[in-house]
């Protein structure tokens, strides 16, 4: 994939913090990379505020990452996100890190998230509002299969 496949894009600073004691980024903290484009995308993209006591939202069932090059302190990076397929209450969300100016990315990753009922503590059919948001958002982009 390449950062034209991705409209979406988060910038994020690596905090002294993140590295581990062999001073490269700490593999999870490239999931929290991961989680900051992806609630950027909900409520850039979709409009949600994700907050507590909200009745229904995204969860995340799944999640792959494949790590390609190690990142040390200090590093300005980009969270490029979009969704690539999306279903009756489900959708496969993508994610590639670059560093900034980058063409080659440092990691990428494959989740699925789901519409979840938070009173009812079940899943739901993602309401159509959202589904037409992403769909506009993403049209552009090849390989994209939504309703």
């Amino acid at each position: 994939m390449s950062k034209q496949e991705f409209n979406h894009v988060f910038p994020l600073s690596v905090r002294w913090g993140d590295a581990d004691v062999y001073g490269h980024i700490n593999n999870v903290e490239f999931a929290r990379y991961v989680e900051s484009g992806r609630v950027a995308y909900c409520e850039e993209v979709m409009g949600l505020t994700l907050k507590a006591g909200i009745e229904s939202g995204w969860v995340l069932a799944d999640m792959q990452c494949r790590y390609l090059k190690q990142v040390h302190y200090p590093a300005l990076l980009e969270v490029h996100t979009r969704i690539s397929q999306m279903g009756n209450k489900s959708a496969t969300m993508l994610a590639d890190i670059y560093h900034k100016g980058e063409d080659t990315p440092v990691l990428t990753s494959r989740g699925v998230i789901v519409w979840f009922d938070m009173k009812r503590q079940q899943t739901a059919p993602i309401p159509n509002d959202i589904k037409a948001k992403v769909t506009s958002f993403e049209q552009s982009v090849e390989g994209v299969t939504l309703p």
